[in-house]
């Protein structure tokens, strides 16, 4: 995958001569001569320094050295990655997980959908805890072929959902918070008070809430966050701020006391499986044994 040219730079650099870069690399010292000489008119400029006692990098030799070991490290992942991948055939479930991004209800799931597809092996893949959004959905089929959390509409062409539950939505605040010793809030108790929510568009849902509450308690202020993060959960820590939330991400902020909403209606979302919109034959399989396990469930 990377030149030829490249490997026998940084073995050459490495060893300070010629000669035991060809021992390392089991050819003969004209050979590494060569290929050095050719990187160097391809360059155009010199990356050693030569003498009788060996090699020293020159200045552009040194920087071009360690941009090389890089590519030479990435080279060697993306080549252990796709030997893996294809050593687990058909068989590999990948699933991304991070803070937001529990698997709460997949452990469950996998022992269950074992009992029909047990020739699956399931693969757990962190997912960075700060990615965006539009980071995490263009990682999904490539580095992990499915995850675990709330749906939002805006996410319809991003990825295919598979629902599982539906999830109330429900406010967290900090627990010396007027309203933390609430059993339950009322829309009344939101009067004059700032919430923390998703931007508008992104969940219908959420947007009917919002449209709601507004409508009879105009009062109620909102702040926008584009994405939960600990940072998100921090702020309503330290604030006066209310978390619009749900129930399942109780776990994540033990700062804040998640509190149901008491108003004349429900309001839930849906909660289950981001999926890789082109899902491997194995991922078509686990997919189709977690809907027929929800099924006999139902």
């Amino acid at each position: 995958m990377i030149s030829r040219q490249l490997e026998t730079f940084v073995k050459t650099a490495d060893a300070g001569s010629f000669g035991k870069a060809a021992d390392a690399l089991y050819i003969s010292t004209p050979a590494v001569v060569q290929q050095i000489n050719l990187l160097e008119d391809s360059l155009g400029f010199r990356v050693f320094d030569r003498s009788n006692r060996g090699v020293k990098l020159t200045s552009a030799g040194r920087s071009l050295y360690e941009d090389a070991k890089t590519l030479l490290r990435l080279a060697d992942d993306a080549v252990k990655k796709a030997r893996r991948i294809a050593e687990s055939g058909d068989t590999a479930v990948r699933i991304g997980t991070s803070l937001l991004y529990k698997c709460r209800m997949l452990p469950d799931l996998w022992t269950k959908v074992s009992e029909y597809c047990p020739e699956l092996k399931i693969e757990i893949v962190p997912m960075r805890e700060y990615d965006s959004r539009d980071n995490v959905f263009s990682k999904l089929g490539r580095d992990f072929d499915l995850f675990e959390g709330i749906w939002a509409t805006a996410w319809k062409d991003s990825c295919r959902f598979l629902e599982l539950s539906r999830t109330p939505v429900c406010c967290a605040v900090a627990r010396n918070h007027r309203l933390a010793g609430k059993a339950r809030i009322t829309a009344e108790d939101l009067d004059g008070e700032t919430l923390v929510m998703p931007p508008e568009g992104v969940s219908a849902e959420l947007d009917d809430f919002r449209k709601t509450l507004l409508s009879s308690h105009p009062t109620v202020k909102i702040t926008e966050s584009s994405y939960y993060g600990v940072d998100t959960f921090t702020l309503c820590e330290m604030t006066t701020y209310i978390l619009v939330t749900q129930p399942v991400y109780a776990d994540i902020h033990p700062g804040l006391k998640t509190i149901p909403l008491d108003m004349e209606r429900e309001f839930t979302v849906p909660y289950g499986l981001m999926i890789a919109n082109d899902p491997s034959p194995a991922v078509q399989r686990f997919v189709a044994a977690v809907e027929r396990v929800e099924r006999i469930k139902g």
